[in-house]
Order: C-alpha cells, then sequence, then structure tokens
C-alpha cells in the first residue's frame, strides 16, 4: 500500500503542539509530506494557493452546501404532499442510508483517483436534480428517486472536501493550520445550516414546496462555487486505480487497531446522531410544537453545535480522544433518554444536545483518520470511514421505524438512549488513554 510509514522514533522531536500529538506516527507525513525525509520541510514546485484565499473559498464552499433548506420538514413535505407515513418515511431514509453507505467508499476512490473538485460539483448537481424532482412529480416513486440521488449527492461529497482541504495545505506548507480550518469549518457548516433551518421552515409556513425551491438554487450555486475552489488540487498521483485504492484502504483498516478505534467511532457518532435526526421531526410534531417553529429548533442545535465545533481543536488538546469521546458518549444517553419522557412543547430544547455531539464527531472524527493515512488514500479512508458508520445507520433507521410502528416514539427514544450509554462505554474502555495522549509521548494511541 504505498511507501511502507517506518513507524515513529523512541524519542519524539520537541516542539509538536498539541493538535499534533494526537496519533504520532503521522507527525512526518504532516510535517513533510508522504515519503520525504524526517523533519525536512518540503515546498511544492508549483506555488500552491496562499493559504487566506484556499480558507476563504473552502469555507465559502461549505457555507453554501450546507444550504438544505428543506432539512427541517422534509417529514411533513412527503407527509403532506406524497401521503407517507412515518414509518413508510423512516424505511425511505434507511435505503438512503444504505445507498450512501455502498457509493461512498467507490466514490471516494474515484475522488482520490480523479479529481476531488469534480465529485464536489457533481453532488451540488444531484442535489438540485433531486429536490427538482420532488417538486415536479411528489410521488412515492419519485420519493424513491429522490432519495437516491441525494445518497449520491452525499456519497460525492463524503471525504472529498476534507481530503482537500488537508492535501491543498500540506501543498501549501501549510498543515498547521488543518486542525483549526477543519473545526470552523465544521462551525460554518452548522451555522449556515442553522441560518437556512430558520428560512426554510418559515417558507414551509407559507408554501411547503419554497424550501426545495430555496435548495434546488443553493445548489447551483454551490456548484458554482465548488468549480472555483481555490488549492492545488493532489490525485491520482501515481496512477492506482480506484478498485485498488478500496483495497488498499480496507487493508489498512484491517491491519492498524488505531483505524478501527476511530471507525467504530465513526460510527457510533454517526448513528446517534442521526437518531435525534430522524425522529426529531416526529417528536416536535408529537409535542405539539408548530410546523413554523421546527426550522428555530433545527438552527438553535446547529448553533451549539457551531460553538462546539469551533472549540472542538482545544476540547480534543486538553482532554484527548478517550475525554472527548466521554462527551460525546454522555451527550446521547442524556438527551435522547430526556426526551422519552417528556411529552411537552418545551422538550424541544432537549435536542440542543445534539449539538454537543455533532460539534464534537464532525471536525474531529476527519482530524483524526487524516492522520493515520497517506494522500493518496485519503479521500478513499474518509470514504470508508463513512461506509462503517451509513451501514450501521441504515440497520438503526430500519429498527427505528419498525419501533415507531410497534411500540410507539417514546419506547424507541428511550431504547436508543440505553444503547447509546453501552455503546459509548465500549468506545471508553478501548480507546486511547489520557497518558498516551500526553505532549512527548514515546508510543500510538
Amino acid at each position: 500500500m504505498g511507501r511502507q510509514d517506518p513507524g515513529p522514533r523512541r524519542e519524539e522531536p520537541p516542539g509538536l503542539r498539541a493538535d499534533e500529538q494526537l496519533l504520532p506516527p503521522l507527525w512526518r507525513r504532516e510535517r513533510q509530506g508522504p515519503g520525504g525525509a524526517a523533519g525536512r520541510r518540503v515546498r511544492p514546485a508549483t506555488a500552491a494557493a496562499r493559504p487566506a484565499t484556499l480558507l476563504a473559498s473552502y469555507y465559502l464552499y461549505q457555507a453554501t452546501a450546507s444550504c438544505v433548506f428543506f432539512a427541517p420538514v422534509f417529514f411533513v413535505y412527503y407527509e403532506e404532499r406524497a401521503g407517507l407515513g412515518v414509518a413508510t418515511i423512516l424505511w425511505i431514509q434507511s435505503y438512503y442510508t444504505a445507498v450512501r453507505a455502498l457509493l461512498d467508499l467507490p466514490l471516494g476512490a474515484v475522488a482520490d483517483r480523479y479529481s476531488r473538485r469534480a465529485c464536489l460539483v457533481a453532488s451540488a448537481l444531484a442535489l438540485a436534480a433531486g429536490s427538482a424532482g420532488l417538486l415536479a412529480w411528489p410521488t412515492l416513486g419519485v420519493v424513491w428517486a429522490a432519495e437516491t440521488l441525494f445518497a449520491v449527492a452525499s456519497a460525492l461529497k463524503s471525504g472529498a472536501d476534507s481530503a482537500f482541504l488537508f492535501d491543498a495545505l500540506q501543498a501549501a506548507d501549510e498543515l498547521h493550520l488543518y486542525p483549526r480550518a477543519e473545526s470552523r469549518g465544521q462551525a460554518l457548516v452548522s451555522l449556515s445550516s442553522g441560518a437556512t433551518a430558520i428560512a426554510g421552515g418559515l417558507l414551509a409556513a407559507l408554501d411547503i414546496r419554497l424550501p426545495y425551491v430555496a435548495t434546488g438554487i443553493a445548489a447551483v450555486a454551490t456548484a458554482l462555487v465548488a468549480w472555483a475552489l481555490g488549492g492545488k488540487e493532489v490525485s491520482g498521483r501515481d496512477g492506482t486505480s480506484a478498485p485498488r485504492l478500496m483495497l488498499d484502504a480496507a487493508r489498512h483498516a484491517v491491519r492498524t487497531a488505531r483505524v478501527r478505534w476511530v471507525l467504530a467511532l465513526a460510527a457510533f457518532a454517526i448513528v446517534t446522531s442521526h437518531v435525534y435526526f430522524f425522529l426529531q421531526q416526529p417528536y416536535l410534531r408529537a409535542i405539539g410544537l408548530p410546523v413554523a417553529l421546527f426550522g428555530v429548533v433545527f438552527a438553535a442545535t446547529k448553533a451549539v453545535t457551531a460553538l462546539t465545533a469551533n472549540a472542538a481543536h482545544r476540547v480534543d488538546a486538553r482532554l484527548g480522544p478517550r475525554g472527548a469521546t466521554a462527551v460525546m458518549a454522555a451527550a446521547p444517553a442524556v438527551g435522547l433518554g430526556a426526551m422519552s419522557l417528556v411529552a411537552r412543547p418545551e422538550g424541544a430544547a432537549l435536542i440542543l444536545t445534539r449539538g454537543m455531539l455533532d460539534g464534537l464527531w464532525q471536525p474531529l472524527l476527519n482530524v483524526y483518520m487524516n492522520r493515520l493515512v497517506d494522500s493518496r488514500l485519503r479521500a478513499t479512508m474518509l470514504s470508508l470511514q463513512s461506509l462503517v458508520a451509513r451501514l450501521a445507520l441504515a440497520a438503526v433507521v430500519a429498527l427505528l421505524g419498525l419501533g415507531t410502528a410497534t411500540v410507539g416514539l417514546a419506547p424507541t427514544l428511550a431504547v436508543a438512549a440505553a444503547a447509546a450509554a453501552l455503546a459509548g462505554g465500549a468506545l471508553l474502555a478501548t480507546g486511547p488513554s489520557r497518558r498516551r495522549s500526553a505532549p512527548c509521548r514515546r508510543e500510538a494511541v
């Protein structure tokens, strides 16, 4: 699988920042790029875009790509326009998640082999096409087709954006900016999602179709921003085929304990976050909250996510991966459990606990994984991470549909909270110790 990593030296050199200490076998790659001599700073022959320009264009892309106006009201749209029930919608979402998972790895390899920028453009266009289809023909068949397009759009973007940023900063010899840039990028995603959620809720109160119109327009704008994205793109550098990249990524995951733990953390975080997401709208309807306020709740959650994400790299530097995981585990165990007990409109505030979870996992999972792989596999490995998590999520969403159809919403929330507590405890028991996350340690987590 490419060049062999010589492994960590017995004595780490001084001067590494706390955020570089998380997964130390990669400190040489971050400082010099794949294959360079230890401690040597290598600048590319072709000058990369200035970091400020690169980061500004990346942040703009993340902001526009997050303008999904229908996110807080799609359940309502499917119920009112397509005549679907909650259980049917959840089963369709299980299908969406499975398709997304199965496409993540091959499309991540395509991004690594050919062009991450082109994948980001295609992702935006697929989102626009799905929105247009639902507007024109809101039937069960078109819902399935649109969800397929949404799955393709998500898979095309999965890993490609983060990998693009990592390698562009590395090409500019500014990789030390990456953890903070990833945190700020996810904070912008949350703020943009929150703002468009408020707008989407207000538009839906006027006409339930308007959020899909706005999403289509925003998606076309995102495609233009992605096409003009700054920074030097690195892909297909050694001619390795996409199937070989997928095989190499799978082998690396099987052979590396640190990668397997990050994959398990990704599955836990993404599944528990989406339990909130898929049960949020049925819960808000059950407690009697007006549809016009759905977007406000969604936006408030994203505001909490943004505040948490902006500080995620500092939380990780202080607590280490195990401490950050403890916070991620506590949020859904407490939040979902409390939602199962509260049946009044005030219960909407409990959904904000999702913001703490999302604000940590969204930036930190990418940071953790990017430090464990070479550039040639970066988007592929991030897509493998998404594949594992989304396959687990597809099964869980199907169970959520079964649970809500048989025992009801509140018991389903209670079972989800208990499962989150058990899974989080298992991750903490097997995760890296704080001792190994301390500065100047000698061995890898």
